[in-house]
């Protein structure tokens, strides 16, 4: 099938399982409806979403039960996604989506943490991780603030991992492999500078296949006296390890795609 046949195809099958989403958010998430039924349809939504989109997700390991901080290296706006497949997260986004017709609805309803603009944004942020884990729930960060090639882990910015330190929540290291170990192409799938949302979730649609490895990785305990940037320097080292990086990080040209400095 070409290409462009292949991506109409899709998004017209997305488009209308989006309302599916809107149904689960409505039935289950009142207060007539069972959180873990809530968790269980969100999770199967995400899995079948992907499938529709012709993204392929193999999932290596287990996510902790009860509250943890998840860290991950960031490609793509997939990583979203993809992680929901296995964890009921809740995600840091930026404030405007929360203004977006029907997306910022089902953010706001599932629980997203939104990143606020100022002077006081990352204490802000922190005390909010720090009642949603003391709640109990997982929150999902990406420590990079930026998505990435896909071929290296950048530097964990380590203000957010003071809410886990704060909290004693473990930290959960997640690895998102888009090909590395498997013969494909990462870059294939990289969200990153010089490509809009929109073009580049054209170019996943088209393609006849995308395949990430979701590596869940043994969670990292908070030890006395740990301070938040070794909490974040370990991170990064065990998911770099996961991926088989080289003890060295690369230099050269910036294929990033700036975002929110945490």
């Amino acid at each position: 099938m070409p290409g462009a046949l292949r991506a109409s195809y899709r998004l017209l099958r997305v488009f209308f399982f989006l309302f599916y989403a809107v149904w689960i958010a409505v039935r289950y998430g009142s207060r007539h409806g069972s959180d873990e039924e809530l968790c269980r349809r969100r999770r199967a939504w995400y899995r079948r979403a992907l499938e529709l989109s012709g993204v392929e997700v193999r999932t290596k390991g287990e996510m902790i039960s009860g509250p943890a901080l998840v860290v991950g290296n960031h490609v793509s706006w997939l990583d979203i996604p993809v992680l929901g497949t296995s964890s009921d997260v809740r995600f840091l986004s930026k404030s405007e989506v929360a203004r977006w017709p029907l997306i910022g609805w089902l953010a706001r309803r599932n629980g997203t943490l939104f990143i606020r603009r100022g002077a006081h944004e990352s204490e802000a942020l922190i005390r909010d991780i720090g009642a949603a884990l003391g709640h109990g729930h997982q929150v999902a960060i990406f420590p990079e603030a930026t998505t990435t090639d896909g071929t290296e882990v950048r530097h964990f910015h380590p203000r957010l991992f003071a809410a886990a330190i704060d909290t004693n929540s473990p930290v959960q290291p997640v690895a998102f492999d888009y090909g590395r170990g498997t013969g494909g192409d990462p870059a294939a799938a990289a969200f990153t500078a010089g490509i809009g949302l929109i073009p580049h979730a054209w170019r996943v649609l088209s393609r006849e296949r995308t395949l990430v490895e979701l590596r869940i990785l043994p969670p990292l305990p908070i030890e006395p006296e740990l301070t938040r940037r070794e909490l974040a320097s370990r991170s990064r080292a065990v998911i770099r390890a996961a991926l088989a990086l080289p003890p060295h990080a690369r230099t050269g040209t910036d294929l990033s795609r700036t975002g929110t400095d945490l």
